[in-house]
């Protein structure tokens, strides 16, 4: 890591998240449903569900009446969802829709639909059903959402209509019924947020972290009002607090313990505040020097300065040392027929090899000088991106081992909405050529074959990519297994990779599974998922996964977040922030260090599961045991026996008490010898 700088140094803490209700303004009523309710109808036939509206005089967020909407889900095979709505025409940019809604306990998510004068339809996330009390819920009109017909340009050609109102189920198999209300229908207008807060910390660290016991040092200054911070734990304890009623503020605290610290700091004029922002801290360790984790990796993106060089120093004080990462067809045959190493793609696995981390390299996407940038199938293209890969292949040896053939190839992942005729045969064939020429230039080279298609949606096409050869091919094969905002345990990840697994043998393919992408993005949208949350999911995602038996290697998408739009979720997807904010942590960077640390070099032994507790056990290369446990659902006794010799939190930090082990959504590490867990299926 980089030697922190003496003296005062400008940290930006980004702001508090706000409700909806506080980051947008109205602009034009377009609906209470006093009138009665127009044109609104609920669309019927297709992928839509069963569905009926009625005003509700009864129910209502103001006024005189609301839109109820009773519906049923019947569990379809692809997609089902409710679709109300009537023709609203939004004529200039910067605008957004916002509503009141109230539902019943139905984790359903909330979408709009508006189509450009083109006639393409963007779809964007509103928030989430759910509440039992009215809340609001808002979505600027951007191009941050799903996108499809028009002119395909992802963008919104004004004039625009917005048409429809979408309630989306949490996963595929659910089934329901029941009602939800909406009222007081907007045009909104995002609010500028106050910006005046600054904020100084003494001894700048890249990514705010912090040896076990150091002091931070901040100072705090507005340009009018009193300051206030208050630093809380992992678990929402505080742990020091400061106020001033002038408009500055030196504050200091000790980080006792390891793991997350917030430190929230308010400007406050008069009884308001008018400006909230989070200083994210992290207490860790020293890093393991001799032994790292090849089980627990990260997704990266070090092309074109969206990851700074420093990211990866930062990954390795987390104890990470597997990436994932690119340097694509299109860097490197920038000519037709002359290939070179990016600069790029030169300076990030000369660091990686000296920091000692290990690269999957994927290579991906079409090249403009081979079938106009689409998909390799003619006989030249795919000729010329299997030398591509050869070629990348020998330039990194003694750098890069580990290399994955294409990225999502199904969906068209990276292909800017090229023609879609690929098959699973034409990657099947690729795989073969590319296989074939990688393996001559590198003998050495770990080729994963499949690109991450999804380990349960796409099942029919990784099949077909292995009948037509692609399982002899190929060292390994990876899936990614999203899921998001559902939790491992509830969408049945365990299973779904052991079916996936199944069909992988069945067809001959190696006994080796990487998943290369999962991940759960902490956006502000119906899919997100709080930090918390998405702490807790790493470290039962990675137990889980390691516990199938089948899994080698997981990639978690991905490390940083790549952007600053809270709405979306390409841009909250890391473990840490944004470079803007110094890559400050979120609760699942430590989560995800932890367990790093914890289950380095161990063996699994076992996956226990009863009802809502989970247990993993393991067998560590000292001999003793680890029991990696919690629970789903409220508080349980942890069922496994032993001689305890340590317990420890999610947190890293050491749990008192020599008796049973009481579980929760945390997970807890538990260290003993002879440790077991009760007879019974996993």
């Amino acid at each position: 890591m980089p030697k922190p700088p003496a003296g005062w140094s400008t940290v930006v803490c980004p702001l508090a998240d706000r409700d909806a209700s506080d980051r947008f303004e109205e602009v034009k009523l377009l609906d209470d449903f006093a009138g009665g309710l127009g044109d609104w109808q609920a669309s019927r036939g297709g992928q839509n569900a069963k569905a009926k509206i009625a005003l509700d005089p009864r129910t209502k967020h103001s006024g005189a009446a609301s839109l109820r909407v009773d519906y049923e889900l019947v569990g379809n095979r692809d997609y089902e969802y409710i679709e109300i709505g009537r023709p609203i025409s939004v004529e200039e940019p910067g605008l957004g829709v916002g509503l009141w809604v109230k539902g019943e306990d139905a984790p359903l998510g909330l979408r709009v639909r508006i189509r450009d004068k083109t006639g393409e339809t963007h779809q964007l996330e509103l928030g989430r059903l759910g509440k039992a009390d009215w809340h609001y819920v808002a979505a600027a009109f951007s191009q941050q959402g799903g996108s499809w017909g028009g002119d395909g340009n992802r963008r919104l050609d004004y004039p625009c209509t917005l048409y429809a109102i979408l309630a989306d189920r949490p996963g595929r198999d659910y089934r329901g019924k029941g009602s939800f209300w909406i009222d007081g229908v907007h045009l909104v207008r995002p609010r500028k947020p106050a910006s005046d807060l600054k904020v100084e910390v003494w001894g700048k660290r890249l990514g705010n972290v912090y040896r076990l016991g150091e002091r931070v040092q901040l100072r705090v200054t507005a340009p009018s009002g009193g300051i206030r911070c208050r630093v809380e734990d992992y678990w929402g304890k505080t742990r020091a607090s400061g106020l001033s009623d002038t408009p500055s503020l030196d504050f200091a605290f000790q980080l006792v313990d390891a793991g997350f610290h917030a430190c929230t700091i308010e400007q406050a004029v008069g009884d308001r505040v008018v400006e909230t922002r989070v200083f994210r801290c992290a207490a860790l360790p020293p890093p393991l020097r001799k032994r790292r984790n090849s089980f627990v990796g990260v997704c990266s993106h070090f092309r074109s300065n969206a990851y700074p060089l420093e990211t990866m120093d930062l990954m390795v004080r987390y104890g990470l040392s597997e990436i994932r990462d690119e340097v694509s067809w299109s860097a490197v045959e920038t000519e037709k027929g002359k290939l070179a190493m990016p600069k790029y793609g030169n300076d990030f696995t000369a660091h990686a090899k000296k920091l000692g981390v290990n690269p999957l390299l994927i290579f991906d996407y079409g090249n403009r000088h081979y079938e106009d940038g689409g998909f390799p199938i003619a006989d030249e293209s795919v000729a010329a991106y299997a030398r591509y890969a050869a070629t990348l292949a020998t330039m990194l040896k003694g750098r890069v081992r580990d290399f994955e053939v294409w990225n999502e190839y199904s969906i068209g992942c990276g292909m800017g909405g090229k023609p879609r005729n690929q098959t699973p045969e034409t990657y099947a064939r690729m795989l073969v050529d590319t296989h074939k020429a990688v393996k001559a230039a590198r003998p050495d080279a770990f080729l994963v074959g499949v690109g991450g298609e999804h380990s349960a949606h796409h099942v029919t096409f990784i099949e077909g990519m292995m009948k037509a050869g692609a399982a002899k091919a190929m060292d390994a094969w990876s899936v990614h297994s999203y899921r998001y905002p559902r939790s491992p345990e509830e969408s049945g990840l365990v299973d779904e990779i052991l079916k996936v697994a199944e069909l992988g043998r069945r067809c001959g393919a190696p006994a080796r599974i990487w998943v290369s992408e999962i991940g759960w993005p902490t956006h502000l949208g119906s899919r997100g998922v709080d930090e918390r949350t998405q702490a807790r999911y790493v470290v039962r995602t990675m137990a889980l996964l390691q516990a199938t038996g089948v899994v080698e290697k997981v990639h978690w998408y991905d490390f940083k977040n790549d952007g600053l739009k809270r709405e979306y979720n390409e841009n909250n997807f890391g473990v840490v922030w944004h470079q803007t904010f110094n890559q400050a942590p979120k609760p699942a960077a430590v989560t995800l260090s932890v367990f790093a640390r914890m289950t380095a070099g161990a063996e699994v032994k076992r996956l226990w599961r009863r009802g809502d507790v989970h247990v993993v056990l393991y067998r560590l290369p000292d001999g003793r045991d680890l029991a990696v446990a919690w629970s789903t659902k409220g508080k349980a006794r942890s069922p496994v026996t032993y001689l305890r010799l340590k317990a420890f939190d999610i947190q890293g930090n050491p749990l008192a008490g020599s008796g049973p082990t009481i579980l929760s959504e945390d997970p807890v590490y538990i260290l003993g010898r002879g440790l077991k867990a009760p007879p019974g299926p996993p």
